[in-house]
């Protein structure tokens, strides 16, 4: 609290009185500002309907229906949480979103939508390997590669993958239907289920990766522009789409680091059609941030944990099974 006299900060003597310490003025706070301020604090980590998130915060509502959600994290300027939405015009299609809103009027500042299980269950695990590896001023303490001997079940997905590498190089085979796929341009597409497979340097298949079968190592190997990344974590991966959250920090500033949420497109219609990249010089490999997904950083370590508690709390909204790999 500010002193009205002279304008300092005063010093709290007991929950809700005030001294200055320049005047010794004694000031009692408002009750309305105490019940207000305690009213955060009981909002902050349940579960809230819909309606309040639509009431308080810009959302798009002709778009996208908040189902319930629970805020992380809210201040008079900034706010972030997780949200259960639904489409408008399709109310089965249901799914997390992680949304920032800044300013006093809580305006979108940036989001991630996590529509299939799987990435949501490789979410939370990646927040909690980042949480373990990395401490409170976003210092890396792990490892870009484990020691620990391979399980066979991280055996098993590493020959699943090099033998559908194998079966598209020597026979053209689908890896969703293993049917023979037509050859083009700069790629094989497959007459029978649709699937295609781009080809990228010497002919080296480039195929969507099952969300299970990733591995959550942490990677440098990023395509961010105007930071750099330490490490992070890679929690999609299709030909077109890349998910992933990194810690990451300016080059003008590189003791300030904080973690960032990513979600990455791509336009592969000029490969498909000409077999040719036309790529823009502000992305690398034609990868660009999802229109919308604005700015989701989190500079605090500790909000990690309220977030997977959170997530944990919207799973079981959800019915979805979470697995530990």
């Amino acid at each position: 609290m500010i002193c009205p006299s002279c304008n300092i900060e005063m010093n709290q003597l007991v929950e809700g009185i005030y001294e200055c310490p320049s005047c010794k003025k004694i000031i009692r706070e408002k009750n309305e500002e105490i019940a207000v301020e305690t009213q955060k604090k009981e909002i902050i980590g349940t579960l809230l309907e819909g309606d309040y998130f639509h009431n308080n915060f810009s959302i798009n509502q002709q778009y996208e229906t908040v189902e319930s959600g629970i805020l992380i994290h809210k201040t008079d300027t900034r706010a972030f949480g997780a949200l259960i939405c639904h489409s408008t015009l399709l109310e089965a299609e249901r799914y997390i979103r992680l949304s920032w809103w800044k300013k006093s009027f809580y305006r979108h500042a940036g989001m991630i939508k996590i529509y299939e299980e799987a990435v949501f269950n490789n979410l939370i695990l990646a927040l909690e390997k980042v949480y373990e590896n990395f401490d409170e001023f976003w210092t890396f303490k792990g490892k870009f590669r484990e020691n620990t001997s391979k399980s066979e079940e991280d055996l098993l997905k590493e020959k699943k993958l090099d033998l559908i590498k194998f079966r598209i190089i020597e026979n053209r085979s689908c890896p969703n239907c293993l049917k023979k796929m037509n050859k083009n341009k700069s790629h094989y597409e497959c007459p029978h289920c649709g699937e295609i497979v781009i080809l990228e340097g010497y002919n080296q298949p480039i195929f969507n990766i099952d969300p299970k079968d990733l591995k959550l190592n942490f990677q440098a190997n990023f395509p961010i522009n105007f930071y750099l990344p330490i490490s992070g974590i890679t929690i999609k991966w299709l030909m077109g789409e890349w998910k992933a959250l990194a810690v990451i920090y300016s080059k003008d500033n590189p003791n300030k680091k904080w973690l960032r949420f990513y979600w990455w497109v791509r336009d592969l219609k000029n490969i498909l059609k000409y077999g040719t990249r036309r790529f823009a010089e502000d992305n690398k490999l034609g990868w660009q941030a999802k229109k919308g997904s604005g700015t989701t950083n989190i500079y605090n370590k500790e909000l990690l944990k309220p977030l997977i508690d959170a997530l944990k709390k919207l799973a079981n909204e959800l019915n979805w099974e979470l697995t530990n790999k």
